[in-house]
């Protein structure tokens, strides 16, 4: 259908104002006074009828092509949660015209009815356009009109600015909420730093072994505040679209196996088992990829038990022209809520937040990295036997 006209029906006002729209149209199409007057009363009194029965009827009036015949359509809708309309409340509306239906769907019930255009009108598209056009440049066609569509252009600001204010709330109380967060997690490293160089100081350090064993302890809460300091950098650069990329192509099978040499101190205690396919060249930021990689390493480590194993894998989509890459854990899993929220800015597990430290950024950034590079990213779970992430990108 091609629209020509529609309106909202509120009130017994919209009766003469639907009234007054058809007739507009019927003037532009040039119909004879029988057809007009006929067709003019059908939609009076279906408006009629709805009005009386909701206030949140829509009635659209447009031009259809059915059987090599173009028609002159009104169809009429309103919320399907509502009671249905009496059919026989329609019956003189129904003697009017040659074609009248009512039908629902999931979300709204439908009446509509129509009346064949002669032939000798020889419309087409452009012309129908052109009337479309013409009714939007003639402007309201009535006092009654000009205050509705004020009305609904103040009604639609109001909504903007409440939804503002509830977009406004939300995100002031996600950083009052990421501000503590981030407090905590940068107050525990300082504090273990601070507590380790008293005691490096004192003299109960009396040898080498000992002093090295405080400098390794003390090592790894630095690369902590160091991974917390590059989330939230990363994160502010994300917001403001400043994350820059250096793409180069590589073989992707030998990057990942030289990336992964280098990222086995992060899971220590877990047995690493790699099975790639046959190589590919695709285009990535290096630096960036890594850090991808590490952050899904590094969480298979920290969400599953020592001894256990982490598998990554590749193949490739020759159909689609993508290399898929995964890596899976034996850890506690994700339940089903998470995983519709695990990309999230700030997202922790409830059941992992009094064991495992974090601000709930890194797959957060890791799903933006993807992005940039044209990728997808994916994880399937089952809560109480491990995750697998996915990751697609581009051949080169």
């Amino acid at each position: 259908m091609i629209k020509l006209a529609e309106v909202t029906l509120e009130n017994e006002m919209d009766v003469v104002l639907s009234g007054q729209k058809f007739l507009k149209i019927t003037e532009l199409l040039h119909l004879n006074l029988s057809t007009r007057s006929t067709f003019a009363s059908a939609v009076s009194e279906v408006v009629r009828v709805m009005t009386e029965h909701t206030d949140h009827g829509v009635l659209q009036l447009g031009i259809v092509e059915q059987d090599r015949r173009q028609k002159l359509i009104c169809k009429i809708c309103y919320p399907a949660d509502e009671p249905p309309i009496d059919p026989d409340l329609f019956m003189y509306a129904k003697k009017l015209v040659p074609f009248f239906d009512t039908h629902k769907t999931a979300e709204k019930i439908i009446v509509e009815f129509s009346i064949g255009l002669p032939k000798s009108l020889n419309l087409n598209r452009l012309k129908i356009q052109q009337i479309a056009e013409a009714l939007e440049q003639n402007g309201p066609v009535s006092p009654y009109e000009v205050l509705k569509i004020s009305k609904n252009e103040l009604t639609a600001k109001a909504e903007l600015q409440e939804a503002e204010l509830r977009a406004s709330k939300v995100m002031n109380e996600l950083k009052s909420e990421f501000i503590s967060m981030a407090s905590h997690e940068l107050k525990t490293p300082i504090t273990i730093l601070k507590a380790y160089g008293q005691l490096a100081l004192s003299p109960k350090v009396k040898t080498v072994e000992q002093a090295q064993s405080i400098v390794a302890k003390m090592n790894a809460q630095c690369v902590k505040l160091s991974t917390l300091a590059l989330q939230l950098l990363d994160s502010a650069k994300i917001e403001i679209g400043q994350l820059e990329y250096k793409m180069t192509p590589v073989d992707f099978v030998s990057y990942l196996h030289q990336t992964i040499e280098d990222l086995r101190h992060l899971i220590p205690h877990h047995t690493l088992v790699v099975d790639c396919a046959d190589t590919y060249t695709i285009r990535i930021d290096q630096l960036r990829m890594e850090q991808v990689l590490s952050n899904l390493l590094s969480n298979a480590g920290k969400y599953s038990e020592s001894g256990t194993s982490i598998h990554l894998c590749t193949k490739n989509d020759y159909e689609n022209k993508l290399l898929i890459f995964s890596i899976k854990d034996e850890g506690i899993g994700i339940s089903p809520d998470g995983i519709t929220k695990i990309f999230q800015k700030f997202h922790r597990e409830p059941e992992v937040l009094s064991k495992h430290s974090g601000l709930g950024m890194g797959m957060y950034i890791a799903a933006k990295i993807v992005d940039a590079h044209g990728g997808d990213i994916w994880v399937e779970s089952t809560t109480g036997e491990g995750s697998t992430f996915h990751i697609s990108l581009p051949f080169a």
